[in-house]
């Protein structure tokens, strides 16, 4: 690499002795004082003897942040230089891509300043020709016009919407030679409508690489197949494991056999798991024959079903109270949780709540112990908030609030939709066919899909809503609203305690 002409400052900085494909890592693991997994060095040195390189994989194998350090080391070992980088999902890249790349920078012997505004990049005094900024993809055209000696283009979440080919064409014009490199990232799409799948329309044509969660540096620090300390951050065998069961329903078969189960090329390669996990976990777009994300598999239903009550064994303790109280039209109903058994405590239309809540204070007299959670409005919200003064444990729920476990549902209705179907899983049973009718409408009609929740920089799953059950069935399904309730209940998931009665949450 020739120094002639540089500024005194800048040739002592420069890394003239990382060259070959390992340049990049190396020098990002000597000024960072990092260390990379093998999967991150991979992905370095492919960019470096890659002109395009396409990079898509599940989740947990530290492909952001090893696109981190590729970036500030390739800004850094070439002048003079140009990275852009930007996102489908421009906020999460400001919590997550620039968060990393600040902290390293400012903890490096590297110079320049990190600088947040007008959009995030590193200022380098009297050197307005080595450059590196994030940017928004809203504008095509302004991404437009940057040429250097070397450039190092980044697109990262290149699958989701804010991405189209335009952009990714945009992206393209900033590469001249072969000096040059454009990485492109993303998970694998639900399919084919998307700027990934169509960027050879555009003439793109990347290397791709490819990474599942299985190749985790973690996963095989565990497994005993590699040396090495664990790296946080990275997902381990026991998150795959339970991500695993989560999604396909099924036990966890071994780390081999998940594998051949999962991934083309294989014998035992199945289409029939889960589409999110085919493309967060296998890392691959989901083939023809996976099954939706649901939150209740149907089958469960059925199996849940308990038609001679003789057959049925309510004995246990009650674990927990699911209340929904009736607005004009509809039923106020009381469903309690026992040990493994939903029981239909109270179930009666109109909205004459005094009389209700008389009997269901009764029925709940008996064991006040256990946690209750209601729903309610209007007049039926006051008798809430007298249960509330009877009884110790009362959490008043409400559908759109923020999930108790906010990392991984977005509101409570699809946390308690997902901890319902678990219940279901787990040899959950009932009687009532009020109650059937409801769950089997909601095994067919609502799925799960995936939101980035910038607040809370997470990626989440939301249930589609309520009213898709409520227009199938011509009415609000009470029972399926309480037994949701009741399974809150007694999983213990309520939000931390607020002050009452009169607010929401817990009293």
């Amino acid at each position: 690499m020739s120094t002639q002409n540089l500024p005194d400052g800048v040739e002592q900085r420069l890394p003239e002795n990382y060259t070959g494909p390992e340049r990049y890592w190396q020098a990002a693991e000597d000024w960072f004082d990092i260390t990379l997994s093998p999967e991150q060095r991979t992905i370095h040195e492919h960019v470096a003897t890659n002109q395009y390189t396409h990079l898509e994989g599940g989740n947990g194998f530290g492909k952001t942040f090893g696109i981190v350090g590729l970036a500030l080391s390739f800004h850094k070992r070439h002048y003079p230089s140009s990275v852009v980088v930007t996102s489908g999902t421009y906020g999460k890249l400001k919590r997550t891509f620039c968060a990393d790349a600040e902290g390293l920078h400012q903890n490096s012997p590297l110079f320049g300043e990190w600088k947040w505004s007008p959009n995030p990049h590193i200022d380098i005094a009297d050197e307005p020709t080595w450059q590196f900024e994030v940017i928004s993809p809203e504008d095509p055209g302004e991404l437009e016009g940057v040429h250097n000696d070397h450039v190092l283009v980044i697109v990262d979440e290149a699958d989701k919407k804010d991405v189209d080919l335009e952009t990714l064409d945009s992206m393209d014009s900033l590469i001249s030679d072969r000096n040059d490199r454009m990485v492109i990232i993303s998970n694998p799409p639900e399919d084919e409508t998307n700027a990934v799948a169509n960027m050879g329309e555009i003439g793109l044509e990347p290397e791709k690489l490819q990474f599942s969660t299985f190749d985790s540096h973690n996963v095989h620090v565990e497994l005993g197949r590699r040396d090495g300390d664990r790296i946080p951050g990275l997902t381990g065998l026991h998150k795959l494991k339970k991500k695993w069961e989560a999604h396909n329903g099924e036990s966890w078969p071994g780390y081999d056999e998940a594998r051949a189960m999962s991934l083309p090329g294989n014998a035992d390669f199945r289409k029939d798991l889960n589409t999110l996990w085919y493309r967060r976990f296998a890392g691959i777009m989901p083939p023809a024959g996976a099954t939706k994300n649901r939150p209740i598999q149907a089958d469960l239903v059925t199996a849940g079903y308990v038609e001679d009550t003789n057959e049925f064994d309510a004995s246990g303790p009650r674990c927990g109270t699911g209340l929904d109280v009736a607005r004009s039209g509809d039923r106020t109903v009381q469903i309690d949780e026992r040990d493994g058994a939903l029981t239909i405590e109270y179930s009666e239309p109109g909205t004459d709540h005094t009389v209700q809540f008389n009997e269901i204070w009764n029925n709940l007299d008996a064991e006040p112990e256990a946690q209750i959670s209601g729903d309610a409005v209007g007049e039926g919200s006051g008798k809430l908030d007298d249960t509330a003064r009877r009884f110790p444990n009362v959490d008043r729920f409400k559908a759109g609030e923020t999930a108790v476990q906010s990392d991984e549902y977005k509101d409570r209705w699809t946390e308690g939709l997902v901890e319902l179907g678990k219940w279901l899983e787990r040899g959950g049973e009932f009687t009532d066919t009020r109650l059937r009718k409801e769950l089997k409408i909601a095994a067919r009609e609502i799925t799960l899909s995936e939101t980035y929740i910038k607040s809370r920089d997470e990626q989440v799953y939301v249930a589609d809503p309520k009213d898709d059950v409520k227009d199938r069935l011509g009415h609000s399904p009470d029972h399926l609203d309480a037994a949701i309730m009741a399974i809150s209940a007694a999983e213990g998931l309520q939000p931390e305690e607020e002050t009452g009665p009169s607010g929401s949450g817990t009293w």
